[in-house]
């Protein structure tokens, strides 16, 4: 991990989670880097037979993922806004980063384009104010410029602000964008998380995007840190794999970290603090299955006649991989680097990076491990890090659902970076 900003406090100890065993609760401590720890803890039946060597901080996370109802830390607010929200992946992970730390989570803004995103970020958060379209609607004015009197008003609203997150559109920083990569217009959206704090001057920031952002030709990155520094905030930036984290996904992104308290949590302190080995697809999804009448959320997208001839092929082959003579003309005459597409899932990895395609068995590797099928909108939700007290329900077409799913940031890499930086 690199620091753009300077190595001041940067020996500063980062929060440590540990778990034990008792009765039939894992409990989760937090030793929080002034001192204090934080318990918390998830119930379960036969936790006396766990074997040995069980790594309890999976088996923690596997029960948060199956909780079906919210439950809250009853101590001090820690206030939170959502830049770019979608339906609300940081958040999750945020929300639980301050039930771990002695916190209640507070979501005071949420901002997106997206509106069936955003409603059903409002559904599980009903406390956060809404808001539908740009973000350049609230924070309109340039870098380094006096605020615009919509600026001021947010400022006020905002007063105090603890935590500002955002994964701003992340497509012209993408590998799968061939025409404008780190070029594209859209790449600009990242600095209006600099002009954020700029103007809010929350204590804690969070940018998370591709890791192609930090090559834009604009400089994105090295502008909003630049921006952070002079406001007097230690920053750090790295690319973080979701499975070091626990998650059961390999999905990687880049997160630049900011703190007006102490200094920002380097890598390693992240991977020390919060590291969990990778889940499975199955530890995740192994209970969930399609369940008939549980409408587009529980079951899978329809194929095509030849795309379920080519499921079909996977499983009476026991094979992995589509072999090319299966493959549409567009594999199939020319070489490729697609192995994945119209591939399986491997029952015992983590899965691929979700994506909005997950319905598709020709957008991914989407085929699940043991069924003839690609997966439900809630096995991507539960891989994706979505715990099932966390409400779809206002969803009503499947392409939206997908969409929203897809385009989520696994919420493991919003807990481990969030309560790294709560006291």
């Amino acid at each position: 991990m690199s620091s753009v900003a300077s190595k001041l406090l940067c020996d500063a100890a980062s929060p440590v989670e540990s778990f034990t065993v008792s009765g039939d609760l894992v409990r989760r401590t937090l030793m929080m880097s002034d001192g204090p720890s934080v318990t918390t803890a998830e119930s379960a039946r036969d936790l006396h037979s766990l074997p040995v060597g069980t790594n309890l901080g999976a088996v923690f996370n596997d029960l948060w993922l199956r909780r079906t109802r919210n439950v809250e830390a009853a101590g001090a607010p820690v206030t939170i806004a959502d830049l770019f929200s979608g339906c609300g992946g940081l958040s999750v992970g945020a929300h639980e980063a301050a039930r771990a730390t002695g916190h209640r989570a507070v979501h005071v803004l949420a901002a997106d384009n997206n509106e069936d995103a955003l409603g059903v970020f409002g559904e599980n958060f009903p406390e956060a104010e809404l808001h539908a379209g740009g973000i350049e609607e609230l924070i309109d004015g340039d870098l380094g410029a006096s605020p615009t009197r919509g600026e001021r008003r947010l400022a006020s609203r905002l007063a105090g602000l603890d935590i500002v997150m955002g994964g701003p559109p992340c497509q012209g920083h993408s590998d799968l964008n061939n025409y404008t990569r780190r070029a594209d217009p859209r790449n600009a959206l990242y600095l209006r998380m600099a002009r954020f704090v700029e103007v809010v001057r929350p204590r804690h920031v969070l940018v998370e995007n591709v890791p192609g952002v930090a090559h834009d030709k604009t400089g994105v990155v090295r502008r909003t840190t630049a921006t952070l520094v002079s406001a007097g905030y230690s920053v750090e930036e790295a690319v973080l794999t979701a499975t070091d984290f626990g998650a059961a996904q390999s999905r990687r992104r880049h997160v630049l970290l900011a703190t007006q308290t102490g200094a920002a949590p380097t890598l390693t302190d992240l991977v020390q603090g919060f590291g969990t080995p990778a889940r499975s697809v199955m530890d995740a999804i192994g209970d969930v299955g399609v369940r008939p009448g549980g409408g587009i959320f529980d079951t899978p997208a329809q194929h095509s006649t030849v795309n379920e001839r080519r499921i079909n092929f996977l499983f009476d082959n026991d094979l992995w991989d589509l072999p090319n003579e299966e493959r549409p003309d567009c594999h199939r005459l020319k070489p490729h680097s697609y192995v994945s597409v119209y591939g399986r899932m491997h029952a015992n990895r983590p899965a691929p990076t979700i994506t909005s395609g997950f319905g598709s068995t020709g957008q991914g590797r989407f085929v699940h491990p043991l069924e003839r099928r690609t997966l439900t909108p809630h096995e991507a939700a539960r891989l994706q890090g979505f715990p099932d007290w966390f409400t779809f329900k206002s969803v009503e077409k499947r392409g939206a659902l997908q969409k929203m799913i897809g385009n989520a940031v696994p919420s493991r890499l919003a807990y481990a970076t969030i309560a790294s930086l709560l006291r």
